[in-house]
């Protein structure tokens, strides 16, 4: 911090008093973190209640834009301060100019004598400017320009050894203020601002996104957010290496500056992904996105390689309809457009339709009525569908699935609620509860004895810190049961045999429970998953189902399937089976398990076991003399797709 300069040449004791009450109201200013531009004003005018007839002039330096600008003024009028701002430092530029100029004290006794002066003759005449006095503020830490204090007389006047002590003692208070307050803005700018590319991060995103959703709310004006992800970084990065990654990334964001206005907000979210807050409507900001995607395509420049950047963008307008919204829904629009714009082979900008801000809006309150419903201990109430064995319909298990009880989510599709808790992270309470529910199943009904149970996980629950520790609670609470438990995993891209969730996979099959890979066929690497993954049996998405009987291809693909998994010694379970010609052609296939409207709709616990005593009972009655035709006329009446109750279908297949 600068030192401040307190000895006069024979001050009297009332006149040392007043100028520590003067200091001590500016240092007062400096502590409370006071608008600079108030404490250099109060300043100023302290200098001139010292030096009569001084007229005081703050400029703080701009090391960014390389100018003086606006600082803090005693008795000089407005209009000066309008004047003297963004003064650039010449020798010929008045004494202030000169000084910053120079990095010294500059005196000038008399200006319409001193050539520095010769281009302001003019303003000297209009505000009564004969002398000036000009100081450079400079940073007790390195000497660096903070900022130039310049007095200025209606008189021609040289500065004499007191003079000097005060001026001494002035500039030191306004280099103070002005340090501290650069030291200020230095943390915030860096709380707020990626180091490596100088542009906002997120906690600036919290502070100012709001903001500015709420100013366009306010004065009814657009609002757009882009986000930004580098489409070729990590093959860049890795072919490199970071110091170039960096250094790219670095001039990436040179380039977003240039392309975007001043009211435009910037800011790296992480990565290689950025986020553009600007003020205008979406076809604008498409516009700009499109011509800084002319620019990185042209290649940049990094010493001696020249780089072409692609990226993927998402652009999400604010609308009224969504209104309500927070900010941070609108960043998860924005990247889930930016997603779309990945699948759709990259390097390309995606604004969203009003659709999707509807949908969005749908799955927002969805995530507020399940939050509120899982309040609630009875809020999950699973259900149960029978798989049964297709040549006799003897029941080998059920698959145990989720149902939600809340009025407010009366008429909601469990397929949207289920993609909510994806996206919100609820999965996580509702997995583990379902899990409970099937273990606590198994154990509490001995109806269910020899009989297997099916429970849903999904991938982002099995990478999970606490999903294992919470499996084998449940296992250590119900050890005789975990081998009749069935984890199914849906086919997922995340799915990766020398990965994480491989390692989980592996663990659970060291536990004793088994594993079924569901919808099968519909992913993107299920022969790997096969060969490198411990399941046990796959499930056959019912999309192959459908049409089995009209479509050859659909049939072709599920002789293929299953062979597939017979091949690496799993079973195959067909779903979605609705009508009794699905199930003649897929026990003609080969397929010995199934599950579909063709024998039960879910249904809840205590309504499944009842289906499950009538099921035993009609089968018991049925002699094995009884033939296939006899049985196909009562269970096609009864298996009727979309009306299905109780009871469905019961038929030994006739070799």
């Amino acid at each position: 911090m600068a030192s401040i300069v307190t000895s006069f040449p024979s001050p009297t004791d009332q006149r040392i008093a007043r100028l520590l009450d003067a200091q001590q109201a500016v240092l007062a200013l400096i502590a409370q973190n006071a608008p600079l531009s108030d404490t250099l004003s109060a300043i100023a005018r302290f200098s001139e209640q010292w030096i009569p007839g001084m007229k005081g002039s703050i400029l703080v330096w701009d090391d960014r834009k390389g100018r003086l600008g606006r600082g803090g003024y005693g008795a000089l009028p407005d209009s000066f301060a309008d004047v003297v701002d963004g003064l650039v430092p010449a020798a010929n530029a008045g004494s202030c100019g000169a000084c910053a100029f120079e990095r010294r004290r500059v005196i000038s006794e008399d200006v319409f004598t001193d050539p520095r002066w010769d281009a302001f003759h003019g303003l000297c005449r209009q505000y009564e400017i004969r002398s000036a006095w000009s100081s450079p503020l400079l940073a007790s830490r390195d000497g660096t320009l903070l900022g130039v204090f310049g007095m200025y007389h209606s008189d021609v006047r040289p500065m004499i050894r007191a003079d000097e002590d005060l001026v001494d003692h002035f500039t030191a208070l306004a280099s103070l203020a002005i340090e501290r307050h650069n030291e200020e803005s230095l943390q915030r700018h860096q709380a707020t601002h990626d180091v490596l590319t100088g542009l906002g991060n997120r906690r600036l995103l919290e502070q100012a996104g709001s903001a500015y959703l709420q100013r366009a709310l306010d004065e009814d004006t657009p609002l757009s957010v882009a986000f930004i992800d580098l489409d070729n970084f990590k093959a860049i990065n890795d072919t490199f290496g970071h110091i170039l990654g960096d250094a790219l990334l670095c001039s990436v964001a040179t380039h977003m500056r240039r392309h975007f206005g001043d009211d435009t907000l910037i800011a790296r979210f992480g990565g290689d992904e950025f986020i553009v807050v600007c003020t205008e409507p979406s076809n604008r900001t498409l516009e700009q996105l499109e011509a800084l995607r002319v620019t990185l395509a042209k290649a940049v420049q990094m010493g001696h390689l020249s780089v072409e950047i692609r990226f993927s963008a998402g652009v999400v307008e604010y609308r009224r309809q969504s209104e309500g919204s927070k900010f941070d829904a609108l960043i998860s629009q924005s990247d889930e457009m930016a997603r779309r714009a990945k699948l759709l082979g990259g390097d390309r900008s995606v604004s969203a339709a009003l659709e999707d801000t509807q949908r969005w809006a749908f799955r927002q309150r969805l995530a507020l009525d399940m939050t509120q419903a899982l309040h609630d201990s009875d809020a999950i109430q699973p259900h149960l569908q029978p798989i049964v064995s297709i040549p006799d319909a003897q029941l080998q298990g059920f698959e145990l699935l989720l149902r939600l009880k809340n009025p407010a989510l009366r008429g909601v599709s469990i397929g949207d609620c289920i993609a909510v808790a994806e996206h919100t992270g609820m999965i996580h309470e509702i997995g583990h509860r379902m899990l409970r529910h099937g273990f606590a199943l198994l154990e509490e009904h001995r109806a269910l004895d020899g009989l297997y149970l099916n429970v849903n996980v999904s991938v982002r629950q099995l990478l999970s810190r606490n999903f294992l520790d919470g499996l084998r609670d449940l296992i250590e609470r119900y050890p005789t049961v975990a081998a009749r438990v069935c984890l199914e995993v849906t086919e997922s891209h995340w799915l990766d045999s020398t990965g994480a969730a491989g390692d989980v996979l592996r663990a659970i099959k060291r536990m004793g429970l088994q594993l079924s890979l569901d919808d099968f066929g519909t992913g993107h690497a299920s022969l790997s998953y096969l060969q490198s993954l411990p399941f046990d049996s796959v499930k056959i998405d019912r999309h192959f189902v459908e049409h089995i009987e009209t479509n050859a291809r659909d049939r072709s693909v599920c002789v293929a399937l299953l062979a597939m998994a017979r091949s690496c010694g799993m079973s195959a379970v067909a779903e979605g089976v609705e009508t009794l010609s699905q199930a003649r052609e897929l026990c003609d296939l080969g397929y010995d398990r199934a599950q579909g409207y063709l024998w039960a709709k879910p249904m809840p616990i205590e309504e499944a076991l009842v289906w499950m005593q009538s099921h035993h009972a009609m089968r018991s009655s049925r002699g094995p003399a009884d033939s296939a035709e006899a049985a196909t006329e009562e269970a096609t009446e009864r298996a009727r797709p979309g009306a299905y109750d109780g009871y469905r279908y019961s038929v030994q297949f006739a070799s």
